[in-house]
C-alpha cells in the first residue's frame, strides 16, 4: 500500500494529543491532569473553610475561589496549545511531503530528507482518530503519525486492515 500525506499543524496537534492519551496511563494522566486539578478545585470550594463560621452558600469568597480555577484551567490548556505548537515548528521532517509504503514486512517512509525503513517489531500499538492513525513506537514518546485527509475511504479500511494485522490496538 502506498500512501503520501503531509502533516499540518492541526493533525500534529491531534496526533500527538492522541498519543498522550492512550499511549500509556501515566501519559493519560498527563493529559487529563488539567481537568482533573479543576475538578478537584471546585470540591474543595464546597468544603467550608475554618476561617468562615458560616456555611452560607453566597459567601462571596467562596464563589471567588470557585471562580478561581477558570484562568488557572485556561492557562494549563493555553500552555499545552503553545508547547505542541512549539514542538511541530522544531519538526521540520513533517512539513515535507511524507510517502509511506506499507506491506507485510513493515513500513518504507521516504521524504527529501530521508528514507527509512521499518519493520513492524519497532511498532507496539496503534491507534486511531477522526484524523489521524497513529502507530507508537518502542520507547516512551516515539509514535508515526498517518493523516486520514488524504485518504479515500477504500484506503482507510485497507490501511485499518494492515494495521489489525500486524499490530494490537490500543
Amino acid at each position: 500500500m502506498h500512501i503520501e500525506y503531509r502533516i499540518s499543524e492541526r493533525d500534529y496537534k491531534s496526533a500527538a494529543t492522541l498519543a498522550q492519551r492512550k499511549q500509556s496511563s501515566m501519559t493519560a494522566l498527563d493529559h487529563y491532569f488539567p481537568y482533573l486539578f479543576s475538578v478537584a478545585w471546585v470540591i474543595a470550594g464546597f468544603i467550608p473553610s475554618a476561617a468562615s463560621n458560616s456555611l452560607d452558600p453566597t459567601d462571596a469568597t467562596d464563589l471567588i475561589f470557585e471562580l478561581g480555577v477558570i484562568p488557572v484551567l485556561l492557562g494549563f490548556l493555553w500552555k499545552r496549545k503553545v508547547r505542541l505548537r512549539k514542538e511541530y515548528e522544531k519538526a521540520s521532517n513533517l512539513h515535507l511531503l511524507q510517502q509511506l509504503d506499507l506491506d507485510s514486512s513493515g513500513l518504507r517512509l521516504v521524504t527529501s530528507m530521508a528514507t527509512v525503513r521499518t519493520s513492524w517489531q519497532v511498532y507496539t500499538k496503534f491507534t486511531e482518530n477522526e484524523t489521524v492513525f497513529l502507530l507508537f513506537q518502542e520507547g516512551k514518546e516515539g509514535f508515526q503519525a498517518i493523516t486520514k485527509s488524504f485518504l479515500t475511504p477504500l484506503q482507510t479500511d485497507e490501511l485499518r486492515t494492515l494495521l489489525t494485522a500486524n499490530l494490537p490496538k490500543a
